[in-house]
């Protein structure tokens, strides 16, 4: 099913009701209660859905569905929560309607916390859906090709759903085909098992996904987002466990992560936008320099607030704008002021680079402090890259509900740095890739050593979700030190106490979430918690 616009491309993840039914079948000892509350159209299963091409293209957009789901108990989106555990952000909005979010960012969090338990389950209904459209592909009537990139695209997906749950969770069951009910009590597989399944369902997938952009693939997965993945996946598993993956019979190493990119960068026909700003503009979604992007609609007006998911809006948006008063005149809209961006980042970026105007809205953009309702944790600062810029804004649906930003999860400039990472860690020369990267916002070369690419992506890639992954890969001592806060007095901008914005990383939990208690509680004792909790 290609698409043959930008308008259409952003409704790839429209929900299918005839599917939802088969996204009920989550794994393991997860609790699906809530989800079965919607009524299905047919009275389908999975014996008797899966016959038609039309039928699998109907599981293929219902398995991408998924990734633009928040935390399913909650409203927050998996880059929000990243950076709140990072130190890019405080958890900031309001304590009493968002608690989940303030132990995640003192890194107090209790095994209890239902953001934790919603992530878990967002993933796995993700990966349920890919493992049935895997397992039943093959019977279908329809042509082989189509069979094969479909098949591509679901390992992409449950490859995708993976690497983000067993970073966040490090012990986790790993299913790849439906479960009989007798079977869902699953243990948790070694991280080891996980890190090489994500990377031979990538190495596979390769193979028959599309060499194009995402323009053209109708905003599907394609051979470049793949690449760029298992480069991704590579390297954090790489940092935290000092491994090499195994891909079947492939061994995916620095050397082989970094073909990837270089493939990437030199066949793909990505590139960098002229203007760093423009990434994150209506008009540049699935642009030249979106090597990956998940989708959001604003096309389908949503009003629902009890079954969020039934809607195409991302949430980011709301969460992160400015508490504004009064709107008239402005670029931006009121939000809840969730994830307010640290000093440490702003402070970051040297007064020429013109990355920190585009990453950080600041009070005066938006009327001054006098035109705002202060949240908690108000720093003075908001997210700009995903906020509610009235280019978004629209009439029909609940506002709220109906922000269509995409999010760009892999953008050329993160090929680029991870290219010059795995080159100095291969002993190859990785300066040009750091260059393009500075010089695209007119800053003088540096060195490219270790140091100054992490320091690089730092500001290069600001609020998009990455900093913390990047925090645990260069090891326990690096995230302590970034994000543990002991301040003896606080910026002049911020609003509070200093309570409220000193921080304590946990290093012996070494950054993992825990895994919800209520599905250890289900599993009698298979499933074990993680150390530190």
């Amino acid at each position: 099913m290609l698409l043959s616009n930008v308008n259409s491309m952003k409704n790839i993840a429209i929900k299918t009701s005839r599917f939802l039914l088969m996204g009920l079948l989550t794994y393991g000892t997860l609790s699906c209660e809530d989800f079965l509350d919607k009524e299905p159209l047919a009275d389908l299963t999975e014996n008797n859905f899966f016959k038609t091409q039309a039928q699998a293209t109907e599981a293929l957009i219902g398995t991408y569905d998924v990734l633009q789901w928040n935390t399913v108990s909650g409203y927050h989106t998996t880059p929000l929560v990243l950076d709140i555990l990072s130190d890019d952000s405080y958890s900031g909005g309001q304590p009493s309607s968002e608690p989940s979010l303030l132990e995640m960012d003192r890194h107090r969090v209790l095994t209890t916390n239902g953001e934790v338990w919603g992530l878990y389950k967002k993933h796995y209904v993700g990966i349920s859906r890919a493992n049935a459209l895997l397992s039943n592909i093959d019977a279908i009537e329809a042509p082989e090709d189509f069979k094969k990139r479909t098949k591509a695209e679901a390992k992409f997906l449950r490859a995708h759903f993976y690497l983000d749950l067993v970073r966040f969770y490090e012990n986790v069951p790993l299913i790849l085909e439906p479960l009989a009910p007798s079977e869902y009590n699953q243990p948790a597989a070694t991280p080891k098992e996980v890190y090489n399944q994500i990377a031979k369902d990538l190495v596979e997938a390769m193979a028959d996904l599309p060499s194009s952009n995402l323009r053209a693939s109708g905003g599907r997965a394609t051979r470049w987002a793949a690449k760029a993945l298992l480069a991704r996946a590579y390297l954090f598993y790489k940092g935290v466990y000092n491994q090499e993956m195994q891909a079947g019979d492939v061994t995916v190493d620095a050397q082989y992560a970094r073909q990837q990119l270089e493939e990437v960068i030199t066949q793909s026909g990505h590139a960098l936008l002229d203007n760093y700003a423009d990434n994150f503009t209506r008009a540049n979604e699935f642009s030249i320099e979106s090597v990956w992007e998940i989708s959001y609609s604003d096309e389908n007006p949503w009003w629902d607030w009890g079954y969020i998911h039934g809607g195409e809006g991302n949430m980011q948006p709301q969460q992160q704008g400015p508490r504004i008063r009064e709107a008239t005149g402005l670029n931006y809209v009121a939000g809840w002021s969730t994830a307010t961006p640290t000093q440490e980042l702003y402070n970051a970026f040297s007064n020429d680079d013109p990355r920190r105007e585009a990453t950080i809205l600041t009070e005066e953009e938006v009327g001054g402090r006098s035109n705002l309702n202060l949240g908690y944790q108000h720093t003075g600062y908001f997210s700009k890259k995903y906020t509610t810029s009235v280019e978004y804004l629209r009439e029909d649906g609940q506002l709220e509900l109906n922000w269509g930003n995409n999010y760009r999860s892999i953008r050329f400039s993160d090929v680029l740095l991870m290219a010059a990472e795995l080159s100095v860690l291969t002993g190859t020369d990785g300066q040009d890739y750091l260059d393009r990267v500075r010089r695209r916002v007119d800053l003088d070369p540096v060195l490219a050593t270790l140091e100054n690419i992490r320091q690089e992506r730092r500001l290069e890639l600001a609020l998009e979700g990455i900093r913390y992954w990047d925090l645990l890969r260069y090891g326990l001592n690096d995230a302590n030190a970034a994000i543990t806060v002991n301040r003896s007095s606080l910026p002049a901008n911020y609003v509070g106490s200093l309570s409220d914005f000193n921080i304590q990383f946990n290093t012996a939990r070494k950054g993992f979430l825990p895994i919800p208690q209520s599905e250890i509680d289900l599993s009698a004792g298979t499933l074990t918690q993680n150390s530190g909790y």
